[in-house]
């Protein structure tokens, strides 16, 4: 840490649990709130440091400040970050700019590039920045910044709807907190929770998305750089983060998003290619990792039949003679499950292609996926849940309601009772196929029994 910003942290405030600032400054309010628990509740600062890139060790101090005022480059005072951050091991130290922003309000670009210029000036690490602004990733900013203030400075994003989740898992499991930490983490919780507090989920899609649900229906073409289909895929990207943070919460466990390296490391490249998706094939698609799950959770939405799809997919058993013996494993799990418009698909082997039956019609039949195929094996399955919106869907509020209720339906009604197929453990044989003399010595084994035997 630099001369210049250790003296600006000397006449900066700490950030206080109760803090002392006018009723009006609800963002910095907040951001005290954040900050002061942070110092407190150390399950709560790994995780979100932790996303941050930044790992605490058992010796790591974290301060935290508000109020703080930049000198510019002539040595005025210029602009005022919400808070400041500071993490100290041993002979290291790390500190980052926060800026926040709450309620409808986005983070400003601008101001974002100002004060990444003075944590240049100053030797800080990175610039963090806080709003309802949904992101798959922490390194995925919903602004843009020139790769020479990059080079120097490190950018990340956290919407106050995932730290409340965060919080809310760690209190959960209040093994990790002693009574004092459970107490202010659940007084932060309470204080995000408050209507007054400026915190929101993501609630309703973006104002171009009945038009191109209209469009799509009367057949209209859209460009990938319009603004229906990029905007439409902006909203759904930070929708398909907020079921995250439902299915985070309401199974206990941190979902992931699936997406390749290259959308990881590139966000513009999976805003294009999703873009491309949606004008090609009317879809929006999503793929959510759940620990231990059979398989990802795939989200369709398909804009011309106004339909939502959750469906998983889960290889066909390697061990089957018969496609009847397939499909009677995947039958025995999902007997106890409500197969009202569950939908079941079988992928065989070869260039047979797929057959599809109504989990009811299955169950009463097996045989009915067959479909006349004969020879080949099913190589995988798929069970689908298929939701029809029909006007709801163009809803800007009602679609995201609807979606953010069959997800989780999905998931507790045949999801979690889908399991996976392995192969079995490898028998033994009763006795060792190269036997012993009887004077105690290795029989020579010959060229049929060393085959048994597996030698070369």
């Amino acid at each position: 840490m630099t001369n210049d910003l250790e003296k600006l942290l000397d006449v900066s405030k700490p950030a206080r649990l109760i803090p002392t600032i006018s009723q009006t400054r609800k963002e910095e309010r907040l951001v005290s709130v954040l900050l002061g628990t942070l110092r407190v509740v150390r399950p709560l600062a790994e995780v979100l440091l932790g996303r941050c890139g930044v790992k605490l060790g058992k010796t790591a101090k974290v301060a935290s400040y508000v109020e703080v005022k930049l000198p510019d480059a002539a040595g005025g005072t210029s602009d005022r970050p919400d808070g400041v951050i500071c993490v100290s091991k041993r002979n290291t130290r790390w500190a980052a700019l926060l800026e926040a922003k709450i309620d409808n309000v986005a983070i400003d670009e601008a101001q974002v590039r100002r004060y990444a210029e003075s944590a240049k000036r100053l030797g800080v690490d990175a610039v963090i920045t806080l709003s309802n602004q949904l992101v798959p990733l922490p390194t995925h900013t919903p602004y843009t910044v020139p790769k020479r203030l990059s080079n120097k400075v490190r950018f990340f994003h956290l919407s106050w709807v995932s730290i409340l989740t965060h919080a809310a898992l760690i209190l959960r499991d209040r093994q990790s907190l002693d009574v004092e930490q459970a107490f202010v983490l659940d007084e932060m919780v309470n204080y995000f929770e408050h209507p007054g507090a400026g915190v929101k989920r993501f609630d309703r899609m973006n104002p171009e998305w009945r038009p191109l649900v209209l469009g799509v229906r009367v057949e209209q073409q859209f460009k990938r750089n319009s603004d229906e289909i990029s905007n439409t895929v902006s909203s759904w990207h930070q929708e398909e983060r907020d079921l995250c943070l439902i299915l985070d919460r309401r199974i206990g466990q941190p979902i992931g998003i699936r997406m390749p390296r290259k959308h990881q490391m590139e966000p513009a490249m999976r805003l294009r290619d999703a873009s491309d998706v949606l004008v090609a094939s009317k879809e929006l698609r999503s793929s959510f990792i759940v620990p231990n799950a059979a398989g990802d959770i795939d989200v369709t939405v398909n804009l011309q039949r106004r339909t939502v799809t959750c469906s998983m997919t889960v290889k066909a058993p390697g061990d089957r003679k018969r496609p009847s013996a397939s499909i009677n494993w995947l039958v025995r799990q999902l007997k106890k499950i409500d197969s009202e418009d569950v939908l079941i698909r079988t992928y065989w082997a070869g260039r047979s292609g797929q057959t599809q039956a109504p989990l009811s019609d299955v169950l009463e039949n097996p045989k009915c996926l067959e479909q006349g195929i004969k020879g080949p094996l099913p190589s995988r399955f798929e069970v689908a849940m298929v939701r029809d919106l029909a006007g709801r869907f163009s809803g800007r509020r009602t679609f995201i309601d609807d979606v953010e209720a069959a997800v989780p339906e999905y998931y507790d009604r045949v999801g979690q009772h889908v399991r996976a197929w392995t192969p079995p453990p490898p028998p033994i044989e009763k006795r060792d196929p190269i036997g012993s003399g009887v004077d105690g010595s290795p029989k020579v084994a010959t060229g049929s029994n060393l085959a048994q035997a597996g030698a070369e």
